[in-house]
Formats: C-alpha cells, structure tokens, sequence
C-alpha cells in the first residue's frame, strides 16, 4: 500500500473521530474521555510522521495563537507540579485544549467544517428529546417549587453545563435560520421549517431549565443576531422580551427577579459571598494561585471571619455527598482560573481571549463573501463566544470538561473562520491589481 493511500485511510480516521467527538461529549463521557480524545490525538500524532503532513499543518496554524495555546496549558501544570503536586488543583482539564490542533488538520474544508457542526446538532437533538422527556415526566415538582429550592431540566449532562450548551447551540440554529439561503426554494423551505422547530424547541429547553445567566447572556447575543439581519428588529425583541416576562410561569419569573433582588435569593447571594471570599483568597497569594485544600481551609475560616458560615452551610454545603471542589467553587470561571494558577497562569488564559476577540472583531464575510451558509457560521461563531463569555461570570463550569471541549471546538471555529477570510482578502486584493 503507497504512502498516499495510507495517509488519506489516516486523514479519513481522524475526520471519523471528529465527528464523535460532536456526538460524544453530549452522550458517553466515558466514550469521550476514554476513547474519541486518546484515539484523535493518537491518529494526528502518527500523521505528523509524514514531512508532507506536517509542512501542511504548519502553513495552516496562527503560529503566535498556538504558542500562547500551548504554554496555557502547559504552564497550568508547571505551576501545580512546582506548588504541591499535579494533583494540588483538582480536576485539571486543561489538556483537552490540545484538541485544537488535530482538528485545524483534519477538518480542512466548509464540507467537513458543516459535517462537523451538523455532528454538535445531532448529539444536541438526541439530548434536546431526553431533556423534554424529562420534563414533561417531572412537570409537577418543576411547576411548584419549593423555597428557593427551584428544580431544572437536563438530560445526562449537569444542568448548568446543559443549560450553557444548549444556549450556544439555540445561537447557531438562530443565526442559520435568519442568515442562511438555500438556492433551492424547495430545500430553503424545508430547511428554514426544520431550524425554526428546532430553534423553538432549543429555546423553550433554556427557558425552563431556569439558568439566570444564560437568560442574561441571551439578551445580547440574540439583539447582536437582530441588528445583522436588520436594525429595526432590535427595538422588536426588546418589546417582545418585556411583553414575554409577563407571560412566563410564575415559577420562572420569580427566580428572574433574583437577578435584581439577588440579596434574597440564596443562590445569586451567594455568588457575591463566594466572590468576596475569592477576591479575599486572591490577595493573600496573586502569583501563583492556591493549593484546593488550603483554600478549602482559607474559605471555611473566612466564613467564620465574615459570619456567613451557618448561611453558606445551610443553602449551599449540604448533603453528605461533599467534595473538596464544593469548599473551594468561586463561581466565576475567571476568578476560579485565577485563584488555582494566579497570574503566571492566568495572564496567557487572557492573551489567548484577546486574540479570539481581535480575530472576531476583524471577521465581516458579507464584505467578501456572499456565501450566506458561512455568514450564518460566522455570525453564530461570534454570538456563541460572546454568550461563553458570558456565563463563565457566574459560574466556574467553563473549567470543566464539556465546556472545555465546547470552547476549544469555538476556539477552532474562530480560527477556521479567520484564516478563510484573510485569503478572501488576498483573492480579492488579487483581483483588483
């Protein structure tokens, strides 16, 4: 067998296992964790073998990006094995950022790049089905909660990691609904039924799994979407928002009005106590960040301090299912990256943010292309960014597995997307000389 052959059996492979890996991380984690990832960036490392192979990788890759890329990750690590162990900050995901790389190399065209998004769709409609199943069979106690104590509506995955999935995946439905044309008038209505059932059903699965901060991220993200398609539409979805907040359930809108009144809710009051505490714990050691058991300690001791203890234990450290990641949540992905690494750790996490806003704010396809499926991509690439932004300011799941895949696979589409558009620019700079 030629060396042709091989390589493109290789090339298919790992295109194969990009795919699972959209499938996968709303399914099987275990499938995710133990087979797809490993068996990804064991095909991209064999195909690194070839010169021909990588002297392609690397005419594709934003050299500066990467290295920000790598040492991120990398010095996470360092700075964990030099202060206490590789095991001093608990759960490191930070590894799966390296998924990055395979997936510049192997999905290499709009083809494969939609076949891939479409892979994201599939795994979120299986799960989207399982979570209205479960909603429906648990209607009763969602309809009535009880205290502060308000159920919400998942399937398999965490309810807050649903919660911030299923939003990013409502922006890209929305954003191919109102962006994307197909020149076949028989497909574009068939298409335009299939993203507009979706993106209702997608959007009523947010609503009532009753996450504050995706509300939050929402309002934005879907006004930026309306003033691309057309400015008037703005002032159209600001009133629909106020007249739709009187026709929300009761059980909705009262826990909406603890984004205000967050001091009599205990679950938004506290994220203030659980951010006072971190900026406290910040200060004591800004360089490099805390070891999770002495934090555990840290914040226990200044609950004491601030007398908030009996309020954090009573609404928040309960059951006896405790772990020591429950002592140490900041609830702000942010601030929790900077309290486990400090600033050595956490200044290369904000050059690699930056330079994702920077490549975005750079993207207008509709200057240069007329193409409206990768118009309708880049639209919904910049809202779901600005929507991952977002949440992380209340909650620290970002650092978690799912939200780490889900931001490395935004982190490649931004990349896709801006590499595609400068050799527009250059095509058409071509052209005109």
């Amino acid at each position: 067998m030629s060396n042709e052959k091989i390589n493109l059996i290789i090339n298919k492979a790992g295109f194969i296992f990009c795919l699972l890996l959209g499938v996968s991380l709303f399914l099987s984690e275990k499938f995710e964790n133990n087979v797809v990832i490993p068996v990804l960036l064991l095909i991209f490392v064999i195909s690194m073998f070839l010169k021909k192979n990588w002297k392609e990788f690397f005419s594709k890759i934003d050299m500066k990006f990467s290295i920000f890329l790598i040492i991120f990750v990398v010095m996470s690590f360092m700075i964990a094995v030099f202060d206490g162990g590789i095991g001093s900050r608990l759960d490191n995901y930070n590894l799966r950022y390296l998924i990055f790389f395979p997936l510049v190399y192997f999905i290499n065209n709009n083809k494969r790049i939609f076949d891939f998004l479409k892979s994201f769709l599939f795994g979120g409609t299986v799960i989207l089905i399982l979570a209205i199943f479960n909603f429906i069979k648990n209607y009763n106690e969602w309809a009535h909660p009880k205290g502060f104590d308000y159920p919400r509506v998942t399937a398999i995955l965490t309810v807050q990691d649903f919660a911030n999935i299923m939003c990013i995946i409502f922006l890209y439905l929305l954003s191919f609904l109102l962006f994307y044309k197909n020149e076949d008038n028989k497909k574009n209505k068939i298409i335009k039924i299939y993203l507009a059932i979706m993106s209702v059903l997608v959007l009523f699965i947010v609503i009532v799994n009753r996450s504050k901060m995706v509300y939050i991220c929402l309002i934005p993200t879907i006004l930026y979407i309306m003033y691309k398609k057309r400015k008037r539409y703005v002032l159209v979805v600001i009133l629909m928002c106020f007249a739709g907040y009187f026709m929300l359930p009761v059980s909705i809108s009262n826990r909406i009005q603890y984004i205000v009144k967050y001091k009599n809710d205990p679950s938004s009051n506290l994220r203030v106590i659980f951010w006072k505490t971190g900026i406290e714990a910040f200060k004591q050691k800004p360089l490099y960040g805390w070891k999770a058991e002495e934090r555990k300690k840290f914040n226990l001791e200044y609950y004491k301090k601030t007398g908030v203890s009996d309020y954090v234990y009573k609404y928040f450290l309960t059951g006896n299912k405790l772990r020591t990641q429950h002592y140490v949540a900041s609830h702000n992905s942010y601030l929790q990256y900077l309290l486990d690494f400090g600033i050595l750790g956490f200044v290369f996490f904000i050059l690699m943010i930056i330079s994702l806003l920077v490549k975005l704010f750079k993207m207008n396809f509709y200057k240069y292309d007329k193409n409206t499926k990768i118009i309708a991509f880049e639209i919904g690439t910049k809202v779901s960014f600005l929507a991952w932004i977002i949440q992380g300011m209340t909650d620290d799941n970002l650092n978690d597995k799912h939200l780490i895949i889900t931001l490395t696979v935004l982190i490649f589409f931004i990349d896709y997307l801006y590499r595609n558009i400068k050799n527009q620019k250059n095509l058409n700079l071509e052209s005109i000389e």
